[in-house]
Order: C-alpha cells, then structure tokens, then sequence
C-alpha cells in the first residue's frame, strides 16, 4: 500500500474520532463552552477530512478542490480559540456582538482571499506537483495574502496564550493543572501549523491536521481527567434538569432523594416533591421490575446496565453508586434510557430480514420454493445421503398460452396458483417442490414405496386436475399438466442428468397429451 494511502486512512480513522467528540460536545451543548470546543472539532473535522483526500487526488484541480473543502475550517479555528478561552478564563462579559464582529474580520479576510485567488494570485501564486515521495504531493507557492493569513492566525493564538498564562499565574494548584493542559493542548493546535508554514521541518506533508487530531483528543482527556471545561454548581443544576434520558436518584436504603424533568415527563405520575423520601416500592409501585432491580443493587458492587419493559416503553437502566468525600456509597444513581425506538427498528430489521430471506427462497406468486433454493436443497440431500428409492418429477401445463391469451395474464397467475396448490396437497410425502419459472413446476421426493406405487399415485393426481377444475368469476378451466420422472435407482444421483431425464420424458409425455387432442378433435 503507498504511503500516501496509509496517511490517509489514518486521517479517515481520525475523523471518527472527531465524530465522537462532536457527539460530546452535542450532549453537553447546555454549556457555552462546551459549544465552543465542539465548533472547534468541526473545524478540523473538515481540515482533516479535506486532507485525507487531498493525499488520495493525482491532480492539481483535484488537490484544490480538497483545499478547498479544508479553508472551510481553517479560517474559523482561530477566531473559535479566542471564544473558548474567553470562556475559560471567565472573560465571557468581552463576548460582545461588537468583539466578535472585529474578530470575524480574521476569517472573513482569508476565506476571501482563498477563494478568490485565481484573480489575483497573491495568496498562492502558483502551483505544482511533486512527485518526489512516489505519488503526487501539490506544492503552493505562497503570496503576501498568504503569509497575512499567518499573521492574524497567530495574533489571535498569542491573544488566548494571553489570557491563559494571567489566569494560571492567579490560580490556585488544582486550577494550574487545566490551565497548562488548554495551554498544551494549544501547542498541537497552532504549532503544527506554524512549523509547517515556515517549513521548520522539512516534512513533505502537512503535519498541521495531525496536529488538531491530538489537539482534540488531548482536551477530551483533560475533559475526563482533570474536569476542564469546569461547570459551576448553577450550570450542573441546568445540564442535570436538561439531561433527556430520565434520572433519579436514591438515598443508600432505597429512598427517594431527588429525579430530572425528564423523569416526570418519562413517568407521568412520579410524585411530587412531597413524596421525597418515601421508599422505591411505594415511588414506583407501578413498575415492579425496576423496583426489584433498585432493591437488588444493594448486593451490587460495580456499575451495571440492565434492559427491561415498563408497560409499552424499553429502558436500558444504568445505575452506578453515589460516592461521598470519603469514596463510600451514600446514595444510588438510576438513569432510564429510552429504547423503544431502537427496538422497534431492531425488530423491523428482524422481520424485513425474514421477509428477505422468504424471497430468497420462494416464489413470489406460488409460495412454492423458487428454482434456485430448490436446486441447492436437493443437491445437497443427493450428496449427503443419496437414497435409491427417491425421485424426481417435472411438470408444465399444456396450452397455458392459449389461457394467457384468451382470459388474461391475471387469469394465467390464478390457475398457476391453483395448480401449485393442488400438487401441495395432492403428492405423497415427503417431497419438495418449487416453481421453475414460467408454467413449469419441479418436485423431489426423498423416499417413495416403489415405481409403480408412486407412477399410480401420480396418475391419481392427474385424474384430480381432470375433476377439479379452476373456477372464478364465472370462468371455468382444466389444468392438464405434462410430466416427467427420473428415478434415483434407475437414472443415477447426478441432479443435472436427473434433471435433463425429467425433462425429456416431459416434453414425450407433452407429445403425447398434444397428439391426443389432435386425434380427439378430428
């Protein structure tokens, strides 16, 4: 595999990397913060992304267009920074319309002059190929409008540096820690880039996406390790009253202590807050299995998810231990996840899958098996235990035309039916049968008394299609099948040669049937 392939599909492993931190930043949207890491990641989603792609094109057109999709992002992450270290240096009063409108100056003026540099030429003023590393690199010249990008790239990072080493230089220890991991966490952010824009080092690639890839994971680290992007009490209070999934939450012997909105939307008759305190049982008296699975995390040591039905609705219902300051339990989490959906999709599924698999192997209009299940079966049985008193049969109707032509292919679709019905119910067992296609039908019977007992049986369903005939709709026809017979005793286990035998005493027997209406008509 070429180098450039590999790179690629490391960036393509990246960008769902990127879509697991967008989802982050989706669920935890409440905070402003938390919104602005998640524009960030958005911006290098498409940096990274335009890239990845950028590595696979082999022309110059094609390579721009990736540039392109890139210089969607890239004019954003600074003035983005600037917002998120605002936010948590607790400068958000400077997050006026007016400031953010001077910082848009920054990406508006690079998108511009990106986009418009064919006119111009002054933000690259020309370009090439390379293809030095074995497949084809675009080499850019940079013009002024370029390098002014630069500029005010790193004016704006030199700003949240800014605010960063005032906060960590005022704060306590603990406070310390999140602020150098923002700052180093900034490092891969804007060092990547800057080292490759003056070509420090003198890779051939762009190091720069790599870059906001650990940049990402590093601030998600940090999220988890070192609570980063740190909520104050009211802010908690908000993103626990707007979490969708029902929480609610016990006291160590099962009484209730305090539940979310959704818990009272997802319940309806959860009781109000004059009922805190009371027991689990007489809370949720409506749910006996969730009251059982309360009762039983007592004996419980670690978290544990359980699925369960309460009345219409599936919950996947997480509970996890509370922890006081000293680490021992002093209360029990509940969070009620609501899955019906999913299972109403996952049973969907289930059943298009039957359905699938039922076409797979039948035919439509008949029900009957269809040719290509049947030729797979009964190969399989001659194979596995290829017995000497089995049998093959093929049939077709005798002047099924002139039914098509006269009354109708609806018509022709209805005896067809008929037909398959009477053999269903009329052959000895145990047999298979399926539809060829057309008016021809197959059969295979496993086991059969002998020749001449099932010959005899067979001519008895012949004379049924002679009594019964099709009727509906005022319309009366009679089925005249022509058949042909292999027996595995006499004609061998080879399917095909069973098959063409079949076939051959059918189309005698068709002969026969034929020159019988001749004769009985003159």
């Amino acid at each position: 595999m070429s180098y450039n392939f590999i790179l690629s599909s490391i960036l393509i492993l990246f960008i769902f990397c990127y879509m697991i931190l967008l989802n982050y930043a989706w669920q935890n949207r409440e905070t402003p913060i938390t919104i602005s890491y998640g524009l960030g990641v958005l911006s290098a989603f498409f940096y990274t992304f335009g890239y990845a792609f950028q590595l696979l094109s082999t022309t110059i057109d094609q390579m721009m267009f990736w540039i392109h999709i890139q210089y969607i992002g890239i004019p954003f992450a600074p003035i983005i920074w600037v917002i998120m270290t605002l936010q948590f240096t607790g400068n958000q009063r400077f997050l006026t319309k007016r400031t953010i409108a001077l910082l848009s100056i920054g990406p508006i003026y690079t998108l511009s002059a990106h986009f418009t540099n064919e006119w111009h030429h002054l933000f690259y003023k020309s370009t090439a190929l390379d293809f030095s590393q074995g497949f084809p690199l675009i080499v850019l010249d940079r013009g002024p409008l370029f390098y002014l990008h630069i500029v005010y790239v790193y004016s704006y990072y030199l700003i949240g540096i800014g605010l960063l080493i005032h906060l960590y230089l005022k704060s306590n220890r603990e406070r310390k820690k999140q602020v150098a991991l923002m700052m180093i966490g900034s490092l891969f952010v804007f060092g990547f880039p800057f080292i490759h824009s003056i070509g420090a080092i003198k890779v051939p690639i762009d190091i720069s996406p790599f870059g906001l890839v650990f940049s990402s994971l590093f601030y998600l680290w940090g999220i988890y390790r070192f609570n980063l992007l740190k909520l104050s009490p009211l802010a908690m209070k908000k993103v626990f009253e707007s979490i969708k999934d029902a929480v609610i939450i016990f006291d160590i012997d099962n009484n209730l202590k305090i539940y979310n909105k959704s818990a009272i939307k997802l319940f309806g008759y959860l009781p109000n807050k004059k009922l805190i305190g009371n027991s689990a049982a007489e809370v949720l008296s409506h749910f006996p299995p969730l009251v059982q699975f309360i009762e039983r995390t007592s004996e419980i040591n670690n978290l544990t998810t359980q699925s369960m039905q309460l009345r219409a609705t599936y919950y996947n219902v997480h509970f996890s231990f509370v922890n006081g300051s000293n680490n021992k339990p002093i209360g029990k989490m509940f969070i009620l996840h609501d899955i019906t959906e999913s299972i109403k999709y996952e049973e969907s599924l289930l059943q298009q899958s039957k359905q699938y698999e039922y076409l797979a192997h039948h035919d439509v209009l008949t029900g009957l098996y269809n040719r290509t299940y049947f030729e797979e079966v009964v190969k399989q049985k001659l194979a596995q235990s290829p017995k000497k008193d089995a049998a093959l049969m093929i049939c077709d109707l005798n002047f099924f035309k002139e039914i098509n032509d006269e009354y109708g292919h609806l018509t022709g679709d209805n005896v067809l039916i008929f037909t398959a019905n009477c053999w269903h119910k009329n052959l000895p067992n145990p047999n298979i049968i399926a539809r060829l296609g057309g008016d021809e039908f197959i059969m295979f019977f496993e086991q059969i008394e002998s020749k001449e007992k099932f010959i005899k049986k067979i001519n008895e369903v012949r004379n049924v299609f002679q009594k019964n005939l099709y009727k509906r709709d005022g319309i009366e026809i009679k089925v005249i099948p022509s058949i042909g017979i292999a027996f595995v005793e006499e004609d061998g286990i080879n399917y095909e040669h069973l098959y063409h035998t079949c076939d051959s005493r059918m189309y005698e027997d068709k002969k026969n049937i034929k020159d019988q209406y001749l004769k009985n008509e003159v």
